[in-house]
């Protein structure tokens, strides 16, 4: 499966330095108060320019690039991704826990085949915020359903991301 993808990163290093080390790890390291939502990985918006722009004003004080580049994700030869946003098998026994401790748990404690997924894939719902573009299904009821939810990939490993095509900067703050 091909996805075009978006990476917020910090300006340093210039250009020329963030294509070439494009992309950046997210590490998870509790006591200094770096808990990325799917444990530490190297982070992909699921086709969202917009978020990835947010992200980008938000963490990194304005001063940033969004880079894109087309992925591809083949689960059924590989296996290797665990697939919350569009899986439902994937999601059970997962209500009230603590996402990225126990990714982090099962990656760093158990032996690799109690986890075997090197990409996770998941919704970022935050109830402080709007919610993409909600759409009712109809005017006579209170359902909707979202057209562009934040989606997140994680990858594990960056040997492991396979790159469509060069990564490019489509966007840099002023």
């Amino acid at each position: 499966m091909t996805f075009t993808v978006h990476h917020t990163c910090k300006k340093e290093g210039g250009k020329e330095g963030v294509i070439k080390n494009f992309p950046f790890l997210s590490e998870y390291s509790p006591s200094e108060g770096n808990t990325p939502f799917l444990g530490q990985g190297y982070y992909f918006w699921d086709f969202n320019l917009d978020y990835a722009k947010v992200w980008g004003k938000n963490h990194y004080n304005g001063n940033f690039y969004v880079c894109e580049s087309n992925i591809e994700i083949d689960h059924e030869i590989d296996g290797f991704l665990l697939d919350l946003a569009g899986n439902l098998i994937h999601e059970e026994g997962t209500a009230g826990i603590d996402l990225c401790w126990i990714i982090d748990y099962l990656r760093t404690q158990c032996p690799p085949e109690a986890f075997p997924f090197d990409v996770i894939r998941a919704v970022d719902y935050n109830n402080d915020e709007l919610l993409g573009i909600k759409v009712v299904f109809n005017e006579n009821k209170k359902s909707y359903t979202v057209l562009n939810p934040r989606i997140i990939i994680a990858f594990k490993c960056k040997e492991k991301i396979v790159h469509l095509n060069e990564p490019f900067i489509v966007f840099e703050s002023l």
